[in-house]
């Protein structure tokens, strides 16, 4: 596979795991705006995704120093 190949396949999965942390955390501010708590399920649930955000960010922007 060639830089460009694995640099445009890191972006898709930074992406897709961001609009997956997006819809999480939307629907835990949806609870809280109507006056409910997120479950613990709920709250771990978007830390995992912030978390799984982070590590491809740090591995798009390794690529990207790499060159």
């Amino acid at each position: 596979m060639d830089h460009t190949s694995a640099l445009e396949q890191l972006r898709a999965k930074y992406r897709q795991l961001w609009d997956t942390h997006q819809v999480i955390a939307d629907i835990n501010v949806r609870l809280l705006q109507v006056g409910k708590q997120p479950s613990n399920e709920q709250l771990m649930n978007e830390q995992r995704a912030a978390e799984a955000v982070q590590l491809a960010r740090n591995a798009l922007l390794g690529a990207l120093a790499a060159g």
